[in-house]
């Protein structure tokens, strides 16, 4: 590596700290409340013993993160910014791999334009700034295919180690990992599959334990996450085909399929890196994509971040063999295009993946300016009905250790409703009579983000 390559690698690593630094009170937020906080919490409470997680809280993967962050607050303290500050090693890995990853890749770009692409992605930059499992999950898939590429068989066991201690999707990450290799380069020694005994044996031995406990392995009909497994029909199928292929487009990632379409109409030869390249693409929507098409509500960008970071790479093996005079031109385009999705908005009749892109971040302050406005009026949060990611008490989501939180929204019962364009499950209809019946106490707005705060219905006048 250079001495330019070096700045820049200092660059983009000081640029993390800095993120990590200005989102350092942001609170856990969409599906970190449970991956992150209320995993660790369980393990902080009791002293670090590890164990299975409760079954109110048990989704099925295993609890490597929840520990790790819970070893991070016995040590340093059980605060928002050591739980933000426990991300930055997986940050600056990924930066650092991207920058090894653009040598192989594209050598004829600069060594940060890899790691650019790869965070313009609206979801991988989105996941960046929360407390998120998917972090480590991209650094161990990046990690494993630098492994691969420059046949470090160690550095591959504990990549492929590290995904099937984060969850069962890291463990779909390791064989399709394995099935690349072995399609893409073919090799001839007989030890191929040694540098993946470790992983698949730790992943064995934890849904084996898991399931000699409980009986179940990834979900049961008792689990509160029952209903997303819920096997689809033929229409329902179908009907998550669109949303696959929605998510592939979501966020400004079109453009980047546009630029792709065209430049490998327009030059049809394949170099071996872009075939290997390419059949890890294909292979990783594959293996990841039934999970989506197959139940009902298993839909969420995260899932797809693998399938993301190989488009990625792949659409830098196709730049880089492009012209030299347009090669800078279409990854400019590429990343703005990127970019631009941290600013689609729908209307929120449709409801939108808020933890993949930027946009989300206003609602922070919103939620506290809401709260405070509640207890200055003495609005209980007991009274206060809400939705998704707000249920349930106040300290899985600001670590305060305050156990009182809003309940799940019934607008025949609630004397209160917490309403945001955030929350996906208020349905058309709740949200069209809490507009037409209910009071409007207050309205916060910034960005594209809206929180009202609603009052139980008041007598309207006769006609």
């Amino acid at each position: 590596m250079g001495r330019a390559e070096r700045i820049a690698l200092a660059l983009f690593m000081g640029l993390a700290c800095l993120l990590t630094w200005w989102v350092r009170d942001q609170e856990f937020f969409w599906d970190t409340v449970q991956l992150g906080a209320k995993h660790a919490y369980h393990f902080y409470d009791t002293q670090l013993r590890l164990s299975l997680l409760p079954a109110s809280i048990d989704s099925g993967h295993p609890p490597l993160f929840g520990y790790y962050l819970a070893v991070c607050w016995t040590l340093l303290g059980k605060t928002l910014l050591v739980s933000h500050l426990a991300m930055l090693p997986f940050l600056l890995g990924i930066i650092y791999l991207g920058f090894r990853l653009n040598a192989i890749l594209a050598p004829a770009f600069p060594g940060w334009m890899l790691p650019l692409l790869l965070f313009a992605d609206p979801v991988l930059a989105a996941q960046s700034v929360l407390v998120s499992p998917d972090i480590p999950l991209c650094l161990f898939f990046l990690l494993a295919i630098y492994s691969i590429f420059r046949q470090q068989p160690l550095w591959l066991a504990v990549a492929v180690a590290g995904l099937g201690l984060i969850s069962m999707r890291g463990m779909m990450c390791g064989v399709l990992l394995f099935l690349w290799e072995l399609l893409a380069f073919r090799p001839k020694r007989l030890g191929i599959l040694l540098p993946y005994l470790p992983g698949g044996l730790l992943a064995a031995a934890f849904l084996g334990w898991h399931y000699a406990a409980t009986g179940w392995i990834g979900y049961h009909a008792d689990s509160p996450w029952a209903p997303s497994f819920a096997r689809s029909d033929l229409a329902g199928i179908l009907r998550n085909v669109m949303i696959l292929a929605w998510r592939m487009l979501d966020f400004g990632r079109i453009f980047l399929w546009l630029i792709l379409a065209y430049i490998l109409y327009r030059h049809r030869a394949f170099s071996l890196l872009q075939r290997q390249l390419g059949l890890l693409l294909v292979l990783s929507m594959v293996i990841l994509s039934p999970s989506l098409l197959l139940h009902q509500a298993l839909s969420a960008h995260r899932y797809l971040l693998p399938i993301f970071l190989a488009l990625s790479l792949f659409a830098m093996a196709v730049l880089s063999a492009h012209p030299r005079a347009k090669r800078f031109w279409w990854f400019a385009m590429a990343v703005i295009g990127l970019i631009s999705g941290h600013s689609w908005i729908y209307p929120h009749t449709i409801a939108q993946g808020w933890d993949a892109s930027l946009a989300h971040l206003p609602y922070y302050g919103l939620r506290r300016e809401a709260l405070q406005y509640m207890e200055q009026q003495a609005i209980p949060l007991s009274a206060t009905g809400t939705a998704f990611p707000e249920i349930g008490p106040i300290k899985y989501r600001d670590l305060s250790d305050r156990a009182e939180g809003m309940k799940a929204k019934s607008l025949q019962t609630d004397r209160y409703i917490l309403w945001s364009n955030v929350m996906n499950d208020f349905s058309d209809a709740e949200t069209l009579a809490l507009q037409q019946d209910w009071q409007l106490l207050q309205q916060w707005q910034k960005g594209g983000v809206t929180m009202r705060l609603y009052q139980h219905p008041i007598a309207r006048p006769s006609d």
